[in-house]
């Protein structure tokens, strides 16, 4: 067993011979808002961005949205407060 799993390691870790094309594909750049909510039931309410204006800051309010969108599962929908961080694309 223990062999099994260093080779399975070994097997992982090795460098493979990705494509060229993969190692080129470009990164997209996101901005990270920290969204505090309400969770209230299996969604979250009165959600505020803490690090930036929605008013003047686009990627805020895109925030602000993802996180009206969020559902929170059952077995964890107890009331209270959350912070949630949010990576947004341009």
């Amino acid at each position: 067993m223990l062999l099994q799993v260093l080779a399975l390691t070994a097997a992982l870790s090795s460098p493979s011979s990705a494509p060229a094309a993969e190692a080129a594909a470009p990164a997209l750049a996101a901005n990270a808002y920290i969204v505090e909510c309400l969770v209230s039931g299996v969604s979250l309410t009165q959600c505020k961005v803490v690090d930036a204006d929605p008013a003047t800051n686009p990627g805020a309010a895109t925030a602000l949205k993802l996180a009206a969108d969020i559902h929170v599962p059952v077995s964890m929908a107890q009331a209270g407060r959350i912070r949630i961080k949010l990576n947004v694309n341009p």
